[in-house]
């Protein structure tokens, strides 16, 4: 029994340290970093990381004062290396802001893993997914910032992301 709480003790001392030793130098909360851009009422940001529990608050506290504003937020997600339950329910809260204050939210140039991720959580039709951050520019120049309904997802053209599709 003593060994047990002390060995328990010990993995808590160590998970609160950064993940040095294993190829990480800073703390789990620093693994994702974004940069915004204000370009003209679009407010433009690039993620790179992992969104989670731990980084989505923060990225969160960067995302709220432009939605409240009513901007059109577009999320570049090409450097983001994973996202779980967590992040969409950030992009979900930070689309109604958005929404309600007259602005919008664009995903753009998701990852495999994060356009599965949209897929199996059934949130294709809830989002505006785009291929790149130059697409959702020219949408919005195209159809004017009234608000760009979601489009769904593309299915996969090949056959190695076969294994990505719903099971029903």
């Amino acid at each position: 029994m003593r060994k047990t709480s002390e060995a328990i003790r010990r993995l808590s001392r160590a998970a609160a340290r950064p993940l040095t030793g294993m190829g990480f130098s800073d703390s789990v909360e620093n693994m994702l970093t974004w940069d915004t851009k204000d370009r003209d009422g679009l407010f433009i940001v690039a993620v790179e990381g992992e969104l989670d529990i731990h980084s989505a608050p923060g990225l969160g506290e960067a995302l709220t004062p432009a939605a409240d504003a009513g901007h059109h937020i577009v999320v570049d997600l090409a450097g983001l290396r994973f996202c779980d339950c967590a992040g969409l329910s950030l992009f979900l809260r930070t689309q109604e802001r958005a929404r309600a204050a007259g602005g919008s939210l664009h995903l753009a140039a998701p990852t495999k893993s994060m356009r599965r991720l949209i897929r199996v959580a059934r949130m294709g039709d809830v989002f505006t997914v785009t291929g790149s951050v130059a697409e959702v520019i020219a949408r919005l120049d195209r159809e004017g910032p009234a608000g760009t309904p979601p489009q769904p997802l593309p299915r996969p053209r090949n056959h190695e992301d076969r294994h990505d599709r719903e099971v029903s």
